[in-house]
C-alpha cells in the first residue's frame, strides 16, 4: 500500500476534527470521520464548536508560546483563505478590534511575552491605545485587525471541503471505545491510524480526568450596525462583544470551570447585556443610545457552551491501543483540549498533529510545527 493511500480515521467533527481531516487530507491521506454529531444538527450542549463567538484574538502568553505558535499560525491560515476567496463564501471577515485591560501595562521590554504584545507580532494594524481614549477603570489597551469567524456558517463550510477532497463521514452516536469507531461502517476496517479530536468527550471516551468543562454563557443580540470587536479584562471580569457579518453580535461572558449547568441563567444574562452595553453604547440602536437601557437590547438567543479544557493545554500524543480485532494494535494520534480557543489555534494545532500522524506512520514530515 502506497503512502498516499493510507487511511486516517478522525473522530469527531468540531472545528478540530474538521480542521485536522482536510490537514491530513491536504498531506494526501485517505480520510474518514466518525462523530457523533454533525455540522447543521441542533445544537447540543454536549458538543462545543457550535456555541462558539467566534475571533481570532489569541489569548496565549508566555506561558504556552505553543499555543502562541499555533495562533500565529492559524491566522495566516485565515487570512490567506479570505484573501484567496473572490466569491466571498469563506465565513470568515477582517475587522477591526479594540482590547481593554483594568491591570496596568506591564513595563516594555524586548522579552514581553504579554497577551497582547505577543498578539502585536502577527495581528495587523496593532497600535498601543493613547490614554486619552481609554474609558474609566482602564488602564491600558491595544487596537488591531482580527479575524471574525461566523461559527454557524463555518462549521459546514470545513465539512464542504472535507467532503469536496472525498472524506467520507459516518455518523455513530456512541462510542464505548477508540477503536470501537472503526466499526461504524465495514469501509473503516483498513484503517492505519485513527485521530481523537473528541474534545470534551475524551474525559469518558479515554478516561482523561485532566480534560474538564469550562462554562461560557452569551447573550446574542441583533445589531447590523456593529463591525467592531471589543473584549475587556480584570481581575474577575471578562467582557466580550463579537460581531458576525450576519448582523448579529455575540456578548459574552463567563468561564466558570468544572461547571456542567447547561442552561442559561438570568442573573448571568443581565449581568452580561450591563456589562457589555457599559463597554458599548454602540449596541443600541441610535435612537436609544443616550438614555437607553439592557431592555433596548434586540436579543435573539441566550446561550450555553462547555468548553473542552484540559489542564496542561492541548493534548498532542501518540499512543497505541488494543485494534478492533484479536491481536491487532493500532496508533492513536491525540488531538484534544483546547478549551475556548479552538477556532484561533485550529489549522497550526491540526499541522502539528498530522506531523504526529506522519511520524506514527514513519513518514518524513512536511510541516515545522512544533510540539
Amino acid at each position: 500500500m502506497s503512502e498516499s493511500q493510507q487511511h486516517i480515521v478522525v473522530i469527531g467533527s468540531g472545528v478540530i476534527g474538521l480542521s485536522t481531516a482536510i490537514k491530513l487530507q491536504e498531506s494526501g491521506y485517505r480520510v474518514s470521520i466518525v462523530a457523533r454529531d454533525l455540522p447543521g444538527d441542533r445544537k447540543g450542549i454536549s458538543w462545543a464548536s457550535p456555541w462558539a463567538g467566534a475571533h481570532h484574538v489569541s489569548v496565549a502568553n508566555g506561558n504556552d508560546l505553543r499555543m502562541h505558535r499555533f495562533d500565529a499560525r492559524t491566522f495566516q491560515v485565515m487570512s490567506e483563505m479570505i484573501e484567496q476567496d473572490s466569491s466571498s463564501q469563506v465565513p470568515l471577515t477582517f475587522a477591526p478590534q479594540i482590547e481593554y485591560r483594568e491591570e496596568p501595562k506591564a513595563e516594555s521590554s524586548e522579552g514581553d511575552l504579554s497577551q497582547l504584545n505577543l498578539i502585536s507580532r502577527f495581528h495587523p494594524n496593532f497600535r498601543w491605545l493613547d490614554p486619552s481614549e481609554l474609558p474609566s477603570g482602564i488602564a491600558h489597551g491595544a487596537s488591531f485587525t482580527c479575524i471574525l469567524i461566523d461559527t454557524p456558517a463555518y462549521l459546514p463550510y470545513l465539512l464542504s471541503r472535507f467532503l469536496a477532497k472525498s472524506g467520507q463521514i459516518h455518523r455513530s452516536s456512541t462510542l464505548p471505545s477508540l477503536a470501537s469507531a472503526l466499526s461504524a461502517h465495514p469501509s473503516l476496517d483498513d484503517a492505519d491510524l485513527i485521530v481523537n479530536c473528541t474534545g470534551l468527550g475524551s474525559r469518558s471516551l479515554v478516561n482523561d480526568t485532566k480534560a474538564f468543562p469550562t462554562r461560557g454563557q452569551l447573550v446574542i443580540v441583533r445589531a447590523p450596525w456593529m463591525t467592531t470587536g471589543m473584549t475587556r479584562l480584570g481581575k474577575g471580569v471578562y467582557d466580550y462583544i463579537i460581531p458576525r457579518r450576519n448582523g448579529l453580535v455575540v456578548l459574552g461572558g463567563c468561564a466558570e470551570k468544572d461547571n456542567w449547568d447547561s442552561k442559561p441563567r438570568e442573573d448571568m444574562s443581565r449581568r452580561i447585556k450591563t456589562r457589555c452595553l457599559d463597554l458599548c453604547r454602540e449596541l443600541l440602536p441610535p435612537s436609544k443610545r443616550e438614555k437607553g437601557s439592557i431592555d433596548d437590547l434586540e436579543v435573539v438567543e441566550e446561550a450555553v457552551g462547555l468548553r473542552p479544557t484540559r489542564e496542561g493545554g492541548i493534548r498532542l500524543e501518540i499512543e497505541e491501543i488494543e485494534g478492533n480485532e484479536p491481536g491487532r494494535k493500532l496508533k492513536v494520534v491525540h488531538h484534544y483540549g483546547h478549551g475556548g480557543y479552538g477556532y484561533q489555534s485550529s489549522w497550526g494545532s491540526a499541522e502539528a498533529a498530522v506531523d504526529l500522524v506522519n511520524s506514527a506512520l514513519g513518514r518524513t514530515s512536511s510541516q515545522k510545527s512544533k510540539l
